[in-house]
């Protein structure tokens, strides 16, 4: 089902009656575990000052000599609105700079900074403890089937 056309039925049905669908929908049960996932990483995080996808923002600019704000979005799979909320505390502190794009002056590259570059390399054993607590929750066999899965339907939507 489709997020809203679950919201009906849920919101229509007592829990337990024949009607109730809620169970079955899935961006419900996405948005519940990428959220429950999310937490582990944001709590691995606090020593660095960073969130889970503050840190996937520079990790993403790693390889990059400048990317616009909207390339950079649809590599991480966000719109540009969201990216852009997360970018100001990155900027303030000096973890990445916004400059003018040489080959179009209305544009705008985002840069990681050698301060960014230090967070993401400080933040990597704190990271990869979050890795390894969502492996052990799951079990190894069981995240390698969901990794699959996700990768195997990223290309159909």
């Amino acid at each position: 089902c489709s997020y809203i056309n679950c919201l009906p039925v849920t919101l229509a049905s007592v829990p337990g009656d024949a009607n109730d669908r809620s169970g079955d929908c899935t961006a419900l049960k996405l948005r519940r575990f990428t959220r429950r996932v999310t937490q582990i990483y944001d709590d691995a995080l606090p020593p660095h000052r960073v969130t889970v996808g503050q840190l996937g923002i520079l990790a993403g600019l790693r390889r990059s000599r400048g990317i616009a704000i909207g390339e950079l979005a649809e590599r991480l799979s966000t719109v540009a609105s969201t990216l852009s909320r997360l970018l100001g505390p990155l900027k303030a502190a000096a973890l990445l700079s916004v400059e003018t794009d040489p080959d179009d002056r209305r544009a705008k590259l985002l840069r990681l900074t050698e301060a960014g570059a230090a967070k993401v390399h400080a933040a990597a054993p704190s990271w990869q403890a979050a890795q390894d607590r969502v492996a052990d929750l799951l079990s190894r066999q069981r995240l390698a089937a969901l990794q699959f899965i996700l990768d195997d339907a990223f290309g159909y939507l």
